[in-house]
């Protein structure tokens, strides 16, 4: 019998998943490594970047990103997912890193909201992208 997945997604469990399932949501970004996720058979939630069936570079968090590599704060290369008045998706950018990071520190732009770029298999969650961490944000707005 293949395991049953789930995950946990807006304070309730989604599942049963195969483990084909679950990778193709993290692949695409609808699931994130610190979101919840539990195999039926060891009944445990962990965050999906802490079970080994989940390689690193399978979440866009972490596709593109070199520690230690200088990061481009001017390019425009980000989209911005947002919501209309009536709930409905809507992407806005491209913006550059400096501009995005600014906004999150002005309060304007959620560190829980979705961003695309280049590169990435799916939608990630500024958190869970390293150039989005707040010593970021902090650092440049420092120096303007």
């Amino acid at each position: 019998m293949k395991p049953v997945w789930y995950s946990h997604q807006n304070l309730k469990p989604q599942g049963p998943f195969t483990l084909d399932e679950m990778r193709t949501k993290i692949h695409s970004g609808e699931i994130g490594p610190q979101d919840l996720v539990c195999q039926c058979e060891l009944e445990s939630w962990r965050p999906a970047q802490e079970w080994k069936e989940f390689e690193p570079g399978l979440f866009p968090a972490t596709q593109g990103f070199n520690p230690g590599a200088d990061v481009d704060y001017e390019t425009p290369e980000w989209v911005l997912l947002l919501q209309d008045e009536a709930g409905h998706p809507r992407q806005e950018g491209p913006f550059c890193l400096k501009d995005l990071l600014l906004q999150i520190e002005q309060g304007h732009v959620q560190l829980n909201q979705y961003v695309w770029k280049s590169g990435l298999s799916g939608w990630v969650r500024m958190s869970d992208r390293p150039e989005f961490r707040a010593e970021r944000t902090k650092a440049i707005s420092q120096t303007l």
